[in-house]
């Protein structure tokens, strides 16, 4: 047997199984864990290495390249 719960949001009622809501709040939280985790990779890469990209505006593809910094 499952819980049902019911909340009120933007003036109208929406209700969701406790199974599917604890699911829904940890995919989130992961997500966020992982966008925290590359934003602190990227930050460390920007701060050791010279980062240079080249994008094709007809095309929108791009080349990347990177140095270490000295």
């Amino acid at each position: 047997m499952s819980t049902i719960i019911c909340w009120e949001e933007a003036g109208e009622i929406k209700c969701e199984r406790e199974e599917d809501r604890r699911a829904r709040e940890l995919e989130e939280r992961l997500k966020q864990h992982v966008e925290t985790k590359l934003l602190e990779l990227l930050s460390k890469l920007t701060q050791e290495y010279e980062i240079e990209v080249s994008l094709d505006p007809s095309t929108l593809k791009g080349v990347g390249r990177w140095r270490k910094k000295r």
